[in-house]
Formats: structure tokens, C-alpha cells, sequence
């Protein structure tokens, strides 16, 4: 396989942000997110992915690992966690697709999620 352009990856991450804004609530909209997820996962390997970009496809992946964990990880609580679990897919979705035209406000978009919204922690 080729490498994906930026621009590409970029185009294909608000495909995906729509996908999940526009799925039914509950497992459709995990489904969507898994979608992003593998797409982010994709984009790090070697043979297909973006030149440049890990720390874009690097953020995603932990973004969407950790949203889509909510509800499929064991010991979840049931449908009230799985409510919350959507509404931050929803919510990550949005503000990705508001952050996608500067590089600024993309960089602002995956520290928040990483580190403030999903709890990794920050490495000096």
C-alpha cells in the first residue's frame, strides 16, 4: 500500500467525524468510532501511513481508543455509561470537524482530548 497524503487523512478523519455525529445513539455510534479508530491505527503503520503526521494519527488513536473503551471496556456500568460514552463521541466528532482547518487549532483539539478529556497524562 502507499502512503496517504495529509491532506488525504485529513479528509478521511472528517468523513469519519461526520459518521459518528450522524450515527443513532448506542452502538452505532460506537461502531462509527471504531471506524475512526482503525483509520488512526492504520495511518501509523509504516506501509500505509501519513508521512509527518504521527502525532495527528498518534492523538486520534488514544482519542478514540479511550472513547470507544468506554463502552466496550470490562466492568462498564450499563446504559447510562454507554449514553455519556456517546455523547463524547459526538462531542470529540464536532470539535474535530471545528478544528480541522488550521494546523493551530488541530494541535489545540487532540492536546485537550489526550490529555484533559481522556486523562493521559502529560510527558515533559
Amino acid at each position: 500500500m502507499s502512503e496517504r497524503s495529509t491532506a488525504d487523512f485529513l479528509a478521511s478523519t472528517a468523513d469519519l467525524a461526520r459518521a459518528v455525529i450522524h450515527a443513532d445513539d448506542g452502538w452505532p455510534t460506537y461502531d462509527a468510532g471504531m471506524r475512526f479508530l482503525g483509520m488512526a491505527m492504520e495511518a501509523l503503520s509504516p506501509t500505509v501511513g501519513v508521512p509527518g503526521a504521527e502525532e495527528l494519527s498518534g492523538g486520534l488513536y488514544l482519542i478514540w481508543g479511550s472513547l470507544t473503551d468506554a463502552m466496550d471496556a470490562p466492568g462498564r456500568s450499563g446504559a447510562e455509561q454507554d449514553a455519556a460514552a456517546v455523547a463524547q463521541m459526538k462531542c470529540a466528532a464536532a470539535e474535530w470537524l471545528e478544528a480541522l482547518g488550521a494546523d493551530s487549532s488541530r494541535r489545540a483539539s487532540l492536546d485537550r482530548w489526550v490529555h484533559e478529556e481522556c486523562g493521559y497524562e502529560r510527558r515533559l
